[in-house]
């Protein structure tokens, strides 16, 4: 009887260790970021929030979406879908186009979500601080700007413009139709905001016939959840930390299971021996 304790207490002990090392690696694997938390208990298998602390800004995605970060790692699975054969390529090109949060589909890419942002113009304030005359006088100024854009590599034209307020947050919203040099047709929708002193943007582009009101409600869901705040940086929101992290543990999840299979065996056979 004893024994018979002893081995079910093992097992809930290395049961126990395991979903531990899961669900610190969990993050990793799955958002390519450790900086993840759950809204609620409800809503934890549905969505996940994730703390861009370079740009203070929190962001709830639902969970049936794919997420990279910039710390995302070279065993998440779903990088082949991005065509992206080298991580730290991957890495490389959000930073340089200072994009925190990458979003598609699980099955068919037809769209692709991008969450970007850099430290605002000297010249502009939060949008929430700015008085109905002045936010509508900039939105003209930046649409009048971006309007029209032709240069070697790309041709873009704004078809449509106005300003949204979700959650309490103003944002100038445009409808973009993007031609690159190889003639393929881009078609974008882009929230621009000015928030804690950061300019922030969310964005959704296909290269299918236009963009679908099914994409455009996707997007809208995404900015309504933002929440502006400071946002202290872990000392775990590295893409060393994240790379060594779920190399180290997914070698030392099978290494243990092996290990327990290994020492019941040995048990099994000794008892018999005894008896």
């Amino acid at each position: 009887m004893y024994k018979k304790n002893k081995f079910i207490l093992l097992t809930a002990l290395f049961t126990v260790f395991v979903f531990t090392i899961t669900s610190m690696i969990k993050p990793v694997l799955v958002h390519a970021n450790d900086n993840t938390s759950s809204t609620n208990a409800e809503n934890s298998n549905q969505y996940s929030t994730f703390n861009l602390a370079d740009i203070d800004v929190a962001v709830t995605v639902p969970n049936n979406l794919v997420t990279f970060t910039q710390n995302v790692t070279s065993n998440n699975s779903y990088l082949e879908k991005i065509g992206a054969e080298d991580v730290e390529q991957l890495r490389a090109l959000m930073k340089v186009n200072n994009v925190y949060l990458e979003i598609i589909p699980k099955d068919e890419v037809i769209y692709e979500i991008l969450v970007s942002g850099k430290e605002a113009p000297n010249n502009y304030i939060n949008f929430n601080e700015m008085d109905k005359d002045t936010l509508e006088s900039q939105f003209q100024h930046y649409v009048d700007t971006w309007a029209n854009i032709a240069n070697d590599s790309v041709t873009e034209t704004i078809t449509n413009s106005f300003i949204d307020t979700l959650n309490g947050t103003h944002y100038y919203v445009t409808d973009i139709t993007s031609v690159a040099n190889n003639e393929v047709t881009i078609y974008v929708r882009k929230y621009y905001t000015i928030m804690q002193g950061k300019a922030i943007s969310f964005a959704i582009q296909t290269n299918q016939n236009e963009l679908t009101q099914d994409m455009k409600n996707q997007l809208k869901e995404i900015v309504s959840t933002a929440e502006y705040k400071e946002i202290k940086k872990s000392w775990r929101d590295t893409p060393f930390y994240t790379e060594i992290l779920s190399t180290v543990l997914s070698l030392l999840i099978p290494i243990l299971i092996l290990s327990l299979i290994t020492y019941l065996t040995i048990r099994s056979s000794k008892r018999k021996k005894r008896m």
